[in-house]
């Protein structure tokens, strides 16, 4: 009896909510959590893949293509930046594409500009060529961030941090299949010549890291689009299309079981622009004069900090595993154990003094190694998050995070072996890109539909932009002054632990008219 009357009460219920209009939020509740959910995060979770995957391939491309493009120091450090340089230009505005066009044409337009960039940049046989190959390449990937707004809009409050902290695996996904790619094509030795065309090994390498990118591009293509920024727009029949779409998925289940008969509209629709600058700087001015602008200082400071202490650190590691093996090698039985930043003075490579020296683009073995361990390294934290974060929070879990890194900092400047060095870049990637994705987690969570992709992208920029600073502030100092990078790169990181306590604890609603 007590069972029966509870289905009783349920069918009430539903009945009563289907006969006048809900709130988004609950009609997500409504259809139900399944398996389209989970193949949401499967899709989204493959364009991070891919996008792991075609920003990292390039450290394995300069070494094995110096050769072909007859590269100096100059050229090398001008293509690790190129892809950096794309992608602070497009963060902006794919943010405002996403907000204005949709979550999912921006995602698709940007994942095949990155597929079909790569694979033009394969075959270029010039490095002007391929230089802007890789910047395009960048333009296009910089608007993945997408993703975790796409896939948030989609989930109710109780699986959303779950699932966008189920984002950062993929990456370290991505991180880790690389390096194996990578040592399965590049140490292959043939060689197709054709007059002015040369194809290598390497050049097979970027063409399979740019498949990725198209598979995804296909795959997006079939998913539809989000329905909060369906709501938003006004467009009132598409997102209940797109709910009942949802609603087959999770339920196997006909139309006629579909139990939202009417959304709430936002009190305030969002019209597309009609001109594209002019709508992008309407929409950068409306967000940077609402309430939420003291919120994307923050984050974007955040972003600044964070992107620059992991590319001082991260984009370091392979100079100090060189020199430190250099050291090991010269003074096998030293007794004293010299300081890292001993050791650095000690070891520079002269441009001159090598000028004679025949080209020799071979990697060594343990250079693929090295960065799978560091990415495998990974894994523990990236299943631990998403674990405990409704137990934990994000925000615990940001500021263990970015504490930890600093900390991990600081500990740099007592390394004396290539071991610790690599022991240290395991724990300080683990913790910092961890720290990464939470960042567009909070931001996903703060900003309301009608802004979030703009903000994202915006405090995305930033990123990019510290990104550029910490490669130069490193280049500046590494030799004679190494322990500045490590005190700037520690704290940034603690300062952006002290800034997460500032953010406010609120979520986000479906839109701006419906807080409540």
């Amino acid at each position: 009896m007590v069972e029966n009357k509870s289905e009783d009460d349920v069918v009430t219920t539903t009945t009563f909510l289907t006969a006048q209009s809900v709130r988004l939020d609950k009609a997500i509740e409504m259809i139900g959590f399944g398996k389209f959910h989970y193949y949401m995060l499967f899709i989204c979770g493959t364009v991070y893949i891919a996008v792991s995957i075609s920003l990292t391939s390039v450290s394995f491309i300069v070494p094995s293509a110096q050769c072909d493009f007859q590269m100096t120091s100059f050229r090398k450090g001008f293509l690790n930046g190129a892809s950096m340089i794309g992608m602070c230009i497009g963060s902006f505005i794919w943010g405002y594409i996403s907000d204005s066009y949709g979550r999912r044409k921006a995602l698709i337009f940007c994942m095949l500009m990155d597929g079909l960039f790569n694979l033009v940049s394969s075959v270029s046989q010039i490095y002007s060529v391929f230089i802007f190959c890789r910047m395009m390449s960048g333009f296009g990937v910089s608007g993945c961030t997408i993703t975790y707004a796409y896939l948030g809009e989609f989930l109710n409050a109780k699986y959303r941090e779950k699932f966008l902290c189920w984002m950062e695996i993929f990456w370290t996904i991505g991180v880790i299949l690389l390096p194996c790619i990578a040592w399965i094509i590049i140490p292959q030795t043939f060689r197709i010549e054709s007059g002015f065309f040369l194809f290598r090994s390497w050049n097979l390498f970027v063409i399979i890291c740019s498949l990725p990118s198209i598979i995804t591009t296909c795959l997006l293509m079939l998913l539809p689009e989000s329905p909060k920024y369906l709501l938003v727009k006004g467009k009132h029949e598409e997102t209940l299309d797109c709910l009942r779409f949802v609603h087959r998925w999770n339920n196997k289940k006909t139309d006629q079981s579909f139990p939202v008969i009417s959304l709430t509209l936002p009190d305030r629709i969002s019209e597309t622009s009609k001109g594209f600058f002019s709508g992008m700087g309407k929409s950068l001015f409306e967000l940077i004069t609402s309430k939420y602008k003291t919120v994307l200082a923050i984050t974007c400071i955040m972003q600044f900090c964070v992107t620059a202490s992991y590319y001082m650190m991260m984009l370091w590691f392979p100079e100090l595993m060189n020199r430190l093996r250099w050291y090991e090698t010269t003074y096998p039985s030293a007794q004293n154990k010299t300081t890292m930043c001993e050791v650095l003075s000690m070891y520079k490579v002269e441009p001159n003094a090598l000028a004679d020296v025949r080209c020799n683009d071979d990697i060594d073995g343990s250079v693929y190694l090295n960065i799978l361990i560091v990415g495998v390294a990974c894994l523990p934290l990236c299943f631990i998050v998403p674990l405990y974060v409704n137990k934990l929070g994000l925000r615990f879990f940001l500021a263990t995070c970015l504490f930890g890194s600093g900390l991990t900092a600081v500990c740099l400047y007592y390394i004396s072996s290539s071991m610790e060095i690599l022991a240290f870049a395991s724990v300080f990637e683990a913790l910092s890109s961890t720290g990464f994705g939470l960042i567009f987690c909070v931001a996903v969570e703060l900003f309301p539909v009608e802004y979030t992709g703009l903000a994202v992208a915006i405090g995305s920029t930033f990123g990019k932009i510290g990104s550029i600073v910490g490669n130069v502030v490193v280049g500046i100092f590494i030799d004679a002054y190494c322990i500045v990078p490590i005190v700037v790169s520690c704290s940034f990181l603690l300062f952006s632990g002290f800034l997460i306590f500032t953010l406010p604890k609120t979520i986000r609603n479906d839109s701006k008219g419906n807080e409540n």
